[in-house]
């Protein structure tokens, strides 16, 4: 019996399918479920025992104890593998005696220290194992992706192309997968990879109810674009540890009860991840026998027309874009920012920058001040915010926040180290970097999002001794989502080639005017601050003895000077206004 005679069987209602394997194994053996696969070969009536009581549950479709049988996983040699795998197999379909579909279950494969050959040729090995078996239906459960199977379901599709296939995937409550993918971008791919799959699911990750919010439209989305049959194994809740041991505590009636709801949405299988048991199994089947309600459907939320915000609108117009950056205080007065943010919009800036606690300063925060600044003054507003002081959590929520408030660019940096005398007091969190961050970012905009996407910004360091290495940091930024860089402040005509290289990429490119105030000034960012870079000709050009103003205008001449040499190679200008003085950089556009 293969899955399609199975459903044209049962006339195309919900059938029972088994439920968990590794759980129920520690609950009869005492053992760690991480030996389960090997007792196939140890002690295969422990096995088929289980098999044989979800056999008599009533489920139709039962997956082999192979979940995590692969060389790498299981620490075995190859011909140990083969046994483990052979065994697996003829157990459940001894078990299964012609009434219920067996399936291989063969598992993702995460092995960062194995090359991808060495990994295809696990799968190989796998699934050739298994069809000389006389399998003819595998699964793949448990996935954060499509992706990281999809060379074992291409090699199945090429040694046996009527193979059945069943991709089911892991959502957490959050509605993503393991490895932070959403369900929009989920369902696109596995749209792409339809003709080579038979049926598609969600199990395992979180209980019932949490897995209910987003399986239903999951699934409705299935039904509506592909052929394929569906599947659904939600655990018995969430887990809790009790005696050093994992314990699910939802009981039997209650899981078959809540899983129940699933029914009406025509859900083709239904059954059990971890936690659950013969009983839960068999209470859930007593449900679906007798179920006599009325089919609902739920068509997925359609999407409109992503409206860009200005200045993601100028960026894909290829207009040239003027931005200014203002330093967030130490205090909590925001009047001198918001009175700066109102010369630069009269100046003709086009958005204003915030840095985020520079040198791990801690100032205001940069999405707060970017928020008033935008009300107060009616100017788009770009927070930079660094991964230095924030959780993956933490960056979460802000950046929720930031799209609440009409925020819609943001320069993700991975931020400046603390320094050394602080270290103890103040910890750096650096869960990710700024490349880790867009992705984030990019997720978000799939699904969260997605009516309001935010453009993601990143650093760029145009020093030339340092341009393979910024262009191999901006390749991955680019595959992450970014959009737009904004440099580090130029004084040199030496940097044009490196910013040129970043332009061929296809991505925009503002490039950074920092204008120098004064002689003490140039002196401290040449050889204090990291990451500038300044000719010492262009310090020579102030004089210790200078007035404010005197030493104003020469800062103004020079940064107008190096902005018009840039310019043919820019996107736009990215000015640094120094000690937000806004004055300055108004003087600056006016000489441009």
């Amino acid at each position: 019996m293969n899955i399609q005679e199975l459903f044209i069987n049962n006339q195309n209602k919900s059938v029972l399918a088994d439920g968990a394997m590794g759980t129920y194994f520690s609950k009869l053996t005492g053992l760690d479920s991480s030996v389960c696969e090997k007792y196939n070969v140890i002690a295969p009536d422990v096995i088929r025992k289980i098999h044989s009581g979800y056999m008599e549950a009533g489920a139709k479709i039962l997956r082999t104890n192979t979940f995590s049988a692969n060389t790498f996983s299981l620490a075995v040699s190859r011909q140990e593998l083969a046994e483990i795998l052979t065994n697996g197999f003829h157990i459940a379909e001894e078990c299964a005696k012609d009434k219920a579909v067996v399936c291989a279950d063969v598992s993702a494969i995460y092995d960062n220290s194995r090359t991808a050959a060495e990994i295809l040729d696990e799968y190989q090995f796998i699934v050739d194992t298994f069809i000389s078996c006389g399998a003819k239906t595998f699964i793949f459960e448990t996935l954060p992706n499509i992706e990281t199977v999809m060379p074992a379901i291409d090699y199945i599709k090429s040694v046996m192309p009527d193979a059945e296939i069943i991709t089911s995937f892991t959502i957490l409550a959050d509605g993503r997968t393991r490895s932070g993918i959403s369900t929009t971008k989920l369902l696109k791919r596995i749209e792409e990879n339809k003709d080579k799959l038979t049926m598609v699911g969600l199990n395992c990750g979180c209980g019932t109810a949490q897995m209910f919010t987003h399986a239903v439209p999951f699934f409705s989305y299935i039904q509506q674009n592909t052929n394929l049959y569906t599947i659904v194994m939600p655990n018995a809740g969430y887990p809790a540890i009790e005696n050093n041991r994992t314990v699910f505590t939802a009981t039997p009636s209650y899981f078959a009860e809540r899983t129940a709801r699933f029914i009406p949405y025509k859900i083709s299988a239904i059954g059990g991840c971890c936690g659950t048991e013969p009983d839960f199994i068999q209470l859930l089947g007593n449900i679906i026998k007798h179920h006599s309600s009325p089919v609902k459907t739920i068509v997925p939320y359609s999407r409109d027309e992503t409206a860009k915000s200005p200045f993601s609108s100028q960026l894909a117009e290829n207009k040239f874009i003027i931005a200014a950056e203002l330093d967030p205080p130490n205090t909590s007065d925001l009047t001198k920012l918001i009175n700066a943010a109102k010369i630069l919009k009269e100046s003709g800036v086009n958005i204003v920058t915030v840095s985020d606690s520079p040198l791990g300063h801690a100032k205001m925060d940069p999405v707060v001040c970017s928020a008033r600044i935008k009300r107060k003054v009616g100017i788009e507003t770009l927070p930079h915010i660094c991964c230095r002081d924030r959780n993956m959590n933490a960056l979460r929520s802000i950046l929720l926040g930031a799209n609440s408030e009409g925020i819609r660019a943001v320069l993700a940096v991975t931020g400046d180290h603390i320094a050394e005398t602080d270290r103890g007091v103040v910890k750096p969190v650096f869960n990710v970097d700024s490349t880790r961050l867009m992705e984030l970012i990019s997720r978000m905009n799939d699904d969260v999002f997605s009516h309001s996407p935010i453009a993601i910004g990143g650093a760029y360091d145009p020093d030339p001794r340092k341009t393979k290495y910024s262009l191999n940091r901006l390749d991955k930024k680019i595959n992450n989502g970014a959009k737009f860089l904004l440099t580090q402040p130029v004084f040199s005509d030496e940097t044009i080639d490196s910013i040129e290289q970043a332009r061929s990429k296809g991505i925009k490119v503002l490039v950074g005017i920092m204008p120098l105030v004064s002689y003490r000034n140039a002196s401290f960012i040449k050889n204090e601050v990291p990451g500038m870079v300044i000719p010492q000709e262009l310090v020579d050009k102030f004089d210790p003895d200078m007035t404010r103003e005197e030493s104003t205008e020469v800062g103004v001449e020079i940064a107008a000077d190096i902005a018009k040499r840039m310019k043919p190679h820019a996107d736009g200008f990215y000015f640094v206004t120094p000690f937000n003085r806004a004055e300055v950089i108004k003087k600056v556009i006016e000489k441009l």
